[in-house]
């Protein structure tokens, strides 16, 4: 909607009822359950003080429920009109700073920062997937460390389908913050769908992100990743290369019995060995984690490693 057709159309309730029956046609999952069952304009909101001459227009369904009508030329939050924003962002996209973007656009560094980092204002999942079908079934999930204000913080990240569709930070790694930042993926995935049940999901073998999982959704399969038992070994033996490939020849197994047997292999192999007792320690870890690993092979589609996470995250955090 331009300001143009704000302008003509909002203030009449014939012709916003005309705009409404078109974009509940053209997008039905933009509109709450039973929307087609009527409702009634309720008046307006208050005026935007940011925007002059903005209104919101509130909406009553047949059930009683409220909401209000947004007009697209304005972005969420009434933060600014959307024309204004475009450029200021694009040049935020390529690392202009909030001080030169003051000095060429106005308002102030807090401005530009807050509408930049605007990370949680919105749903991430119901703004990236429309259509309940294309819910991923399979999923992958990491904490990213990070300085929160001098403290350390967590960031509780959800992957599926290549995209990043949960982004929570939260204070600390326990069972309980992790359940309330991993919960925020949890609702906005329900709110699209709410039989909403993923299949599977990878975790570093955290037991706080497990449990957090299985709580949010007690019928998912955790599955471990296998790089992180790879990290574990190359990061103590740096230059024993002939390890690290056949470490990788038993992960790149076709079947669950493949993967046994190769990982027997290996474990034959390493007992010629002269390894030092760090490398020996997760060598065995490895072993011991061996069904937890072949669960991959139950379900081809899960993610294997936490590559699905990292990949995204790197682009987010540099």
């Amino acid at each position: 909607m331009t300001r143009q057709q704000y302008d003509e159309t909002w203030h009449d309730a014939e012709r916003t009822r005309i705009a409404v029956a078109q974009w509940v046609q053209s997008a039905p999952e933009l509109f709450p359950p039973g929307f087609d069952r009527g409702y009634r304009l309720h008046g307006f909101g208050r005026p935007s003080r940011k925007l002059p001459g903005i209104k919101l227009r509130k909406v009553v369904t047949a059930d009683g429920a409220s909401y209000w009508l947004r007009p697209s030329l304005v972005a969420g939050y009434m933060i600014g009109n959307v024309e204004e924003l475009a450029c200021p962002l694009l040049l935020a996209a390529h690392g202009v700073p909030a001080w030169l973007l003051t000095a060429g656009y106005g308002h102030g560094d807090m401005y530009w920062h807050r509408v930049v980092e605007r990370l949680g204002r919105s749903s991430s999942v119901g703004a990236t997937v429309r259509d309940p079908a294309r819910l991923p079934q399979h999923l992958a999930a990491d904490e990213h460390h990070a300085d929160w204000a001098g403290r350390k913080g967590y960031v509780a990240t959800t992957v599926g389908g290549g995209c990043l569709l949960g982004v929570a930070l939260t204070a600390a790694a326990d069972d309980v913050h992790l359940r309330e930042a991993y919960g925020v993926f949890a609702d906005e995935a329900r709110d699209v769908d709410p039989e909403y049940t993923p299949a599977t999901v990878n975790t570093d073998g955290w037991a706080a992100t497990r449990n957090a999982f299985l709580a949010l959704f007690p019928a998912i399969a955790v599955v471990l990743c296998f790089l992180h038992g790879f990290l574990k070994v190359r990061d103590r033996c740096r230059k024993a290369r002939e390890l690290h490939r056949r470490v990788w020849d038993v992960y790149r197994a076709a079947t669950a019995e493949e993967f046994r047997r190769l990982m027997g292999e290996l474990r034959q192999w390493c007992g010629t060995q002269a390894w030092t007792a760090a490398v020996c320690e997760m060598l065995e870890k490895l072993w011991g984690k061996m069904e937890a690993y072949a669960m991959a092979d139950d379900d081809p589609g899960c993610h294997r490693t936490s590559n699905a996470v990292d990949r995204p995250m790197n682009r987010l955090w540099g």
